[in-house]
């Protein structure tokens, strides 16, 4: 399997264009997914927030135990 990560500014949302060739055969089938760059800052924002509070992922698993629970 290989995967290529690039972050990349867009110039024309209808053209990406790569720092460098994929190793890859032409006319061969890729899977392409797209994110916004900025969405894994916010949440390491999130998280290091929760991590300041002192919060484990114990404490998470617990409360959502405790929010499915029947009351």
């Amino acid at each position: 399997m290989y995967i290529h990560k690039e972050t990349l500014t867009l110039t024309d949302p209808k053209t990406l264009v790569l720092s460098k060739p994929l190793p890859l055969a032409q006319g061969q089938r890729i899977e392409i997914i797209i994110r916004p760059a900025d969405e894994d800052s916010e949440l390491e924002a999130l998280r290091d927030s929760i991590a300041a509070r002192g919060i484990t992922p114990a404490d998470i698993d617990d409360a959502i135990r405790w929010a499915r629970s029947p009351s």
